[in-house]
């Protein structure tokens, strides 16, 4: 049986459902923004490139802007995207990082009321109870975590969204013509 329907005392309140619905949400825009990044980056359409990147895990997307932002360095030598924008587009991937295993826990994990402030999560892992496996098959936090989170989220966002906007972007508007010279 799932935890939080084991009683009545294990059921997280709305605070808690309506904490997890922001951050999921935030992470939803991150997703997307990530893939609209990459288009930037490989000088695609959006649209054209959403058929590559919505097979795409958010790891994915990531390891694929790691890998373009080198190429725009080693290859390019920062003549298409600037050194500044470059780095600034890694510092923020960095930072996606650490909160992704946070949101991992939250669409993987079942999840239970420790508390009125706080619910604890676990995957519920076979194998020994110690090591690195075991410690990382449970975590707790507040309501307040939660919120900083998702003010964590919500911030990356909008770098994201600037980082976007300062970057090349391929119209699909005459597309045929760049490509075909006609």
């Amino acid at each position: 049986m799932p935890l939080n329907h084991s009683s009545q005392y294990a059921e997280l309140t709305d605070e808690h459902f309506q904490a997890i619905g922001k951050l999921t949400v935030e992470w939803s825009n991150i997703e997307f923004l990530l893939g609209e990044l990459l288009s930037r980056l490989l000088v695609t359409p959006a649209f054209l490139a959403r058929t590559y990147t919505d097979h795409m895990s958010g790891a994915k997307r990531q390891e694929a802007i790691r890998e373009a932002c080198e190429i725009h360095r080693y290859r390019y030598g920062y003549k298409l995207v600037s050194e500044e924008q470059i780095k600034q587009i890694q510092i923020i991937n960095n930072q996606i990082t650490h909160l992704r295993s946070t949101r991992n826990k939250f669409a993987h994990f079942c999840w239970s009321r420790s508390n009125d402030e706080e619910i604890f999560g676990t995957n519920f892992c076979g194998g020994i109870p110690e090591g690195s496996k075991h410690r990382k098959s449970f975590v707790s936090f507040t309501v307040t975590e939660l919120a900083e989170f998702h003010k964590k989220a919500y911030a990356i966002v909008d770098l994201l969204t600037e980082a976007i906007q300062n970057l090349p972007e391929m119209q699909e508007e005459g597309l045929t013509s760049k490509v075909t010279k006609r």
